[in-house]
């Protein structure tokens, strides 16, 4: 009797797994035929292997490669480096039948040998804490705010805004740039004063920004 409840037991168990196996999604098209792997509310999650028109082994994350892993397309080139939200993003190598390229992807896209960074901080003097923020807009724009204790720093003194292209604007606190080239270099100068209003201070904050969006910038003194 003992014998037979561990049967089905295991058997139970196998069917289980294997119905997990069978609800496991893979939302990637070309590999999203079969799956075999660890999985998490019905989604490819963690380590797996997919088989589709291609083949991608490695790490998954809702449903789509994310980690690192393997891509082999049907012609044979294949990827192996690093993936997320279902795209080549970060380093890596491709390889194809006479030739291999290696270097950095960012959104399914070759950017280079090197990481060319979002944007740069070049200078900051003066300044307790800066932010740079990206969000997706129709039309590009760097706004800049500069912050004195959390609110609108009002007392400025010789401030400059230079650039290396575009057209500045001012709207409200906002001291804007846009229609620029990228890469564009911003450089912003001005003086304020201390906390007991006893002195002034220069301040000077230096940045570039490479990739295309709106950029929210803040500068706290």
């Amino acid at each position: 009797m003992a014998t037979r409840l561990i049967i089905f037991l295991f058997l139970f168990s196998g069917t289980i797994a294997y119905s997990q196996q069978d609800s496991c999604k893979v939302i990637k098209p070309e590999i999203s035929g079969s799956y075999t792997g660890d999985c998490k509310n019905g989604l490819a999650q963690g380590k797996g292997v997919a088989q589709g028109v291609d083949h991608y082994e490695g790490q998954f994350n809702k449903g789509l490669p994310d980690g690192k892993g393997k891509y082999i397309w049907a012609n044979g080139t294949y990827y192996e480096g690093r993936w997320e939200n279902g795209f080549r993003n970060g380093s890596g190598k491709m390889v194809y039948r006479d030739s291999t390229v290696t270097g950095y992807w960012k959104e399914d896209k070759y950017v280079g040998k090197k990481l060319i960074p979002s944007y740069e901080i070049m200078r900051s003097v003066g300044v307790t804490r800066s932010n740079i923020k990206k969000s997706i807009g129709n039309e590009d724009e760097v706004r800049v705010k500069i912050l004195k204790g959390g609110a609108e720093n009002n007392e400025l003194i010789d401030f400059t805004i230079s650039y290396s292209s575009g057209e500045e604007y001012r709207g409200g606190n906002i001291y804007g740039i846009k229609k620029f080239k990228f890469p564009v270099l911003i450089k912003i100068n001005y003086s304020t004063w201390n906390t007991f209003h006893t002195s002034l201070y220069p301040v000077i904050f230096e940045f570039r920004i490479n990739e295309p969006g709106i950029w929210d910038v803040s500068i706290s003194n």
